[in-house]
């Protein structure tokens, strides 16, 4: 099966530090693939490759076989990704509603009410969206990132702020919208989120790729906490 995305040999330096080393990555897809790592592993400057936001010194970013480390963040999204920034960028003046009726852009995209059902954001549908509490705020990003079902979707630390039970929410969320035909790269760092989600375990340590596998296989990785500690 073709890669949905691919990373070949990407480098990226600010100055005389290399932030990102040397990475290759490839994500098949239906996977929940996760980047996780200790602080300054790299994930965050990845995140941003992927997406557009910095562009790599050497190497080669491939989008569905496309060559795309030259394209800004919106032309990736307009050849169907989906993006959600670590800090919910919902539009506050709108309501619920509204914020999602701007995202729908496409014909075969998710049903409003089925994306509010599933978000537990039926009762404030005509709020507005800077009421909300941290919690639903995510939930309403991470909405607004999928409903035009976008083959890919990256996710930045979805599960921050959250408690456990909104946690272990998302986490059934992300499931079930990965069956209806998305592929997530999610970047976190909440081990319960990445045994409850993932597929697949890439880690980062240190801007160079350390260790991919199933969660068990990176979990039970003898150099992981070594590098990670509390990861197990």
């Amino acid at each position: 099966m073709a890669s949905i995305l691919e990373t070949r040999s990407v480098t990226k330096k600010f100055g005389g530090f290399t932030a990102v080393d040397n990475v290759s990555l490839s994500v098949e897809p239906g996977e929940i693939r996760f980047i996780i790592g200790p602080n300054g592993a790299g994930k965050s400057t990845f995140f941003k490759l992927v997406i557009g936001i910095h562009s790599p010194n050497t190497g080669t970013i491939l989008y569905k076989g496309q060559n795309i480390e030259k394209l800004k963040l919106h032309e990736r999204i307009n050849l169907g990704m989906g993006v959600k920034f670590q800090a919910p960028s919902v539009f506050s003046e709108l309501t619920v509603l509204q914020n999602l009726s701007l995202a729908n852009n496409r014909k075969d995209s998710l049903k409003v009410n089925d994306l509010l059902n599933d978000f537990s954001l039926e009762k404030e549908k005509n709020n507005l969206a800077g009421d909300l509490s941290h919690g639903k705020k995510q939930w309403l990003d991470i909405a607004l990132s999928t409903i035009s079902k976008p083959d890919l979707v990256f996710l930045d630390e979805p599960t921050a702020g959250l408690s456990l039970d909104e946690t272990k929410l998302t986490g059934e969320i992300v499931k079930n919208l990965n069956k209806q035909g998305i592929t997530f790269v999610v970047v976190g760092h909440d081990m319960d989120f990445v045994k409850q989600t993932a597929s697949k375990v890439s880690l980062l340590h240190l801007g160079k790729m350390f260790i991919e596998g199933s969660v068990d296989q990176v979990l039970s990785d003898k150099g992981v906490n070594d590098i990670y500690l509390g990861l197990s």
